[in-house]
C-alpha cells in the first residue's frame, strides 16, 4: 500500500455537487471527489459526524486514491456546501438515509464501500434498517456502534447549541476543538490546523461554523431519547469494521462487545490515545481501512 504524504497536492481532487430530487424541495449535496491514481478498484463513500464536514476525510482519501479507489466525501445536509433545510425536524437519521440512498442512485452506484464517522456510520445503519443494506459493499464505522454510550451523548449535548459564536481568528477555535474533538495526544499540528481551516467560513466580523445552527435542535431531542440502531446492525450483510478511540466515551468496550455479538467477524482497530473521534490521518488507521475495503 502506498501512503500519501500530508504535503502531497493531488491533481485528482475535485469539488462537486449534485441535486437530489423528490423532497419538499431539491437538496444540493456537496462532495469532494478523489479520483484513483492507480487502476480503479472501487468507490468509497465517506460521511462525517454531527457538526463536521467532508474535508475531515482528506488524509484518508489521499491514501485510498493513491491505491486505486475513488473516494466521495460528502457534506450531510446542513453542513459545509450542502443545502440547509428549512425545517429543523428534517435533520434526522431517517431523512439522511433517504438522501444518501438517492445520492447513490443519482450517481449510478448499486454498491459502494462506506466509511462513516459517528453520525456518518449511523446513517449507514439506518439505511440497512430501511432495507438498503445491499448498497453497502463494506462498512467501516469510525468510533460509533448501533447503540452509542449514553455518557458520550450527554457530553455532546453539553456543547451543541443554536447560539454559535463568531471567532475573531481561526486560532480561537483551536482550543475549543481540542476539547470537544479529542483526536488523540499524538495528533500533529497540521491535522488540527486542517480541521480548523475547513470547519469555519468567513463572515462579517470574523469566522463562523460551517453548518446550520438548527441541527442542534433535533440532535438534542434524539440524544435525550437515546440512539439504538441494533435492528440496522443485524441487517448489515457486508463485512463490518470498527476504528475505535481507545479513550472514547461513545464507543466503549461494552459497545464494542455488543457489536461483536451481532457481527462476530467484526474487524477492530483501536487508536489508543484518541477519544471521539480518531482523525484517520495516521498510517495505521489508513492501512487498516485499506485492508478492510480491499477484502470486501
Amino acid at each position: 500500500m502506498k501512503l500519501a504524504s500530508p504535503l502531497d497536492k493531488p491533481a485528482g481532487i475535485k469539488q462537486q455537487d449534485i441535486t437530489v430530487p423528490g423532497y419538499p424541495k431539491p437538496i444540493t449535496l456537496a462532495y469532494t471527489e478523489w479520483t484513483p491514481e492507480d487502476a480503479y478498484k472501487g468507490t468509497v463513500i465517506a460521511v462525517h459526524g454531527l457538526t463536521r464536514q467532508k474535508r475531515d476525510f482528506d488524509f484518508m482519501a489521499a491514501t485510498l486514491s493513491k491505491n486505486g479507489y475513488q473516494v466521495l466525501a460528502v457534506d450531510v445536509p446542513g453542513r459545509g456546501g450542502s443545502s440547509w433545510l428549512g425545517d429543523p425536524n428534517l435533520y434526522n437519521l431517517d431523512f439522511y438515509a433517504d438522501v444518501f440512498t438517492a445520492f447513490m442512485k443519482q450517481l449510478g452506484f448499486t454498491r459502494a464501500h462506506w466509511v462513516g464517522t459517528s453520525m456518518g456510520g449511523l446513517i449507514a445503519l439506518k439505511m440497512a434498517e430501511k432495507a438498503k443494506a445491499k448498497l453497502l459493499r463494506s462498512l467501516t464505522l469510525i468510533d460509533i456502534t448501533a447503540k452509542p454510550h449514553r455518557a458520550g451523548l450527554e457530553r455532546i449535548m453539553g456543547y451543541i447549541t443554536e447560539d454559535l459564536p463568531v471567532f475573531q481568528t481561526p486560532d480561537q477555535y483551536l482550543d475549543i476543538i481540542k476539547k470537544n474533538l479529542p483526536l488523540g495526544d499524538s495528533t500533529p499540528d497540521y491535522v488540527w490546523k486542517h480541521y480548523v481551516a475547513h470547519q469555519l467560513k468567513k463572515v462579517p466580523g470574523g469566522y463562523a461554523f460551517h453548518f446550520d445552527p438548527k441541527i442542534a435542535r433535533r440532535a438534542s431531542e434524539d440524544f435525550k431519547k437515546g440512539v439504538d440502531l441494533s435492528d440496522g446492525m443485524t441487517k448489515v450483510e457486508c463485512p463490518v469494521a470498527l476504528v475505535a478511540g481507545g479513550v472514547s466515551d461513545i464507543c466503549t468496550k461494552a459497545e464494542i462487545d455488543a457489536t461483536k455479538a451481532v457481527q462476530p467477524s467484526l474487524a477492530l482497530h483501536v487508536v489508543p490515545t484518541a477519544g471521539h473521534v480518531p482523525s484517520l490521518a495516521d498510517a495505521a488507521s489508513q492501512q487498516f481501512i485499506y485492508k478492510v475495503i480491499g477484502s470486501a
